[in-house]
């Protein structure tokens, strides 16, 4: 009785180990597409003007979409402080312009600084300016991933593996009479 116990405990911490973890957050809904979808939500999420909440919206979307995690939280790494003010200042003025028809009297240094002013304007210029970053960065991750498993798998689409240029294919062996 004890040692079955024992063994569930050892059994039960292998499966919490960091490493064991990490694989499994790497096998999470990875297909090419998963990734790269997982990427572009995480770059979306970047680009909100919620400073401070970037990963946990990412998490939030990723899981609500059934997509790998540790992608959207990687892409959701993409705007630390300085492409953060440059893509809020580009938001804001480009929704800004689409609005109005003018340019708003900004330095891209003040963006953070007068983004609650400009609140309306810096929302829809997420969903423009985000949303191109986000496809952008979501068809490179496809590609990537798209590429990264070829190479890994060494096959064809078909599963079976590439012919050789070494040798020729075996002829099939021919019926017996």
């Amino acid at each position: 009785m004890m040692r079955r116990m024992r063994a569930r405990i050892v059994a039960l911490l292998r499966r919490l180990s960091a490493r064991d973890l990490w694989e499994r957050a790497l096998r999470e809904h990875s297909t090419p597409a998963e990734i790269g979808l997982a990427v572009a939500i995480g770059v979306f999420s970047a680009c909100t003007p919620f400073l401070g909440a970037h990963m946990w919206i990412a998490l939030a979307l990723a899981t609500i979409f059934r997509l790998n995690r540790l992608w959207a939280f990687i892409g959701s790494r993409f705007s630390f402080l300085p492409v953060f003010a440059w893509v809020s200042f580009c938001e804001i003025e480009g929704a800004h312009r689409l609005r109005t028809g003018s340019w708003v009297p900004l330095a891209p240094r003040e963006a953070l600084a007068h983004g609650s002013e400009l609140f309306a304007d810096w929302l829809v210029g997420t969903v423009l300016v985000g949303g191109t970053l986000a496809a952008m960065a979501g068809l490179l991750a496809y590609e990537a991933a798209r590429r990264w498993k070829k190479r890994v798998t060494g096959r064809t689409l078909a599963g079976s593996p590439p012919p050789s240029s070494e040798s020729p294919p075996s002829a099939p062996p021919t019926p017996a009479p």
